[in-house]
């Protein structure tokens, strides 16, 4: 079994809302397991017989489109990829770091991180981002997250790329909990 961690896209949308208990349920019941959903933005850790994250994500979007009956994207990242993706964030924040939000916002492939690198780089201001294997990493002052170059890019490249944004503070958070797992705790 490996240890991976499932990404939602869009858990809330069309008047479907996807409950993470009713997520846990459903992939539990698809012999994923155990599996732990954390926040309610579509996280879940699981273990799963593929060793391929494609594998994992083709099968759990299928089980999903078939439980809510609407396509809800998903991206499957290893435990590997989940610490190192939370270790070391490579954006330099300005000197008031409590004043910004740090993301990542993950991609299906390393070739789409690099294709939203080259977009995000050639935006207005030079905004400053960072590519970090299947993520473009990137920050925006607090309050200020759906405003900015960067995030209106990202949502618009959202209607043609499987992608998703999460704070870093959740991929610290998942990746504790799956050290934890690693240990027995």
């Amino acid at each position: 079994m490996a240890k991976f961690v499932l990404f939602l896209r869009g858990v809330n949308v069309g008047g479907v809302k996807v409950l993470m208990k009713d997520l846990a349920a459903l992939l539990g019941e698809a012999g994923y397991g155990p599996v732990k959903t954390v926040l309610a933005s579509g996280n879940a850790i699981l273990d799963a017989p593929h060793s391929a994250a494609p594998e994992l994500r083709a099968h759990c979007e299928q089980l999903l489109a078939d439980y809510y009956g609407r396509p809800i994207p998903a991206l499957a990242f290893s435990a590997a990829e989940v610490h190192e993706l939370a270790a070391d964030f490579p954006v330099p924040v300005p000197a008031a770091a409590a004043e910004f939000h740090r993301y990542l916002t993950l991609c299906a492939s390393e070739r789409d991180a690099q294709e939203l690198y080259a977009a995000a780089a050639q935006l207005a201001d030079g905004p400053v981002v960072a590519v970090r294997a299947r993520s473009l990493c990137w920050i925006s002052p607090k309050g200020q997250s759906l405003e900015t170059p960067v995030s209106k890019l990202v949502a618009a490249q959202a209607r043609q790329r499987i992608i998703t944004t999460r704070n870093l503070n959740t991929l610290v958070k998942l990746s504790t909990i799956i050290r934890a797992q690693e240990l027995g705790e």
